[in-house]
């Protein structure tokens, strides 16, 4: 995964907050031996944190057109030397642990993928049957399967008493897209097929969705 780019405020207040941060660490010689950082970039880059500092203030006590420039340009001197700072001596160095860089504000990449979420309940669905093709059902889920659903998972049973759960239908496939098609034999034309189906995905199954039933052509 990588790193957001968006990790400098935009905010003045919150930006000068982190600015307040990096001048304090920047300007510690025991943490520029410990990490590597060379004294005269922590310099540089405390000296364009500071000037933006001063400009803003000036800026503040007489809010004139050259002060804005003036608070601008400082501003922007100041942004681009944390995120080039932070590019060539934050976010891949091994000296560094990952709190640590947090502390200054720098976007950590994820080491690990973020979870795909499992939906809550199956999909809603619906059944196919022809006259003209005896024994045929189809089963349909209705909609784009969510993010990260593999496949979809059907439990069925062929009883002529209701089925009040899931639970019960002894009978289970997968299939990854639509439809889901079984073809039944002479004898259980006219009886009834009970289906439940549900998502899989990686991390998981979604409940089952409530059961159906359709009369096999």
């Amino acid at each position: 995964m990588g790193y957001r780019k968006d990790w400098v405020p935009t905010g003045e207040e919150k930006l000068l907050e982190l600015m307040a941060v990096w001048r304090e660490k920047l300007g510690d010689a025991a943490l520029q031996a410990a990490y590597g950082w060379p004294a005269a970039e922590c310099a540089l880059v405390r000296n364009t944190l500071g000037a933006f500092a001063d400009a803003r203030a000036a800026y503040q006590a007489a809010p004139t057109g050259a002060n804005h420039t003036a608070k601008d340009e400082a501003k922007k001197a100041a942004v681009e030397g944390m995120r080039k700072f932070a590019r060539e001596w934050i976010r891949n160095n091994p000296r560094m642990s990952d709190s640590q860089k947090e502390e200054l504000g720098v976007a950590v990449a994820d080491r690990e993928p973020s979870p795909v979420p499992v939906p809550a309940a199956g999909p809603d669905s619906e059944a196919e049957i022809n006259a003209r093709s005896p024994g045929v059902v189809r089963v349909r889920y209705l909609g784009a399967k969510p993010y990260g659903v593999d496949r979809v998972e059907i439990a069925w049973l062929i009883s002529e008493t209701p089925v009040d759960g899931p639970d019960l239908l002894s009978n289970k496939e997968t299939f990854p897209r639509n439809p889901w098609e079984r073809t039944f034999g002479h004898e259980d034309r006219g009886r009834k097929l009970h289906y439940s189906l549900r998502y899989l995905t990686r991390e998981g199954a979604s409940h089952w969705s409530d059961v159906r039933e359709v009369v096999i052509p």
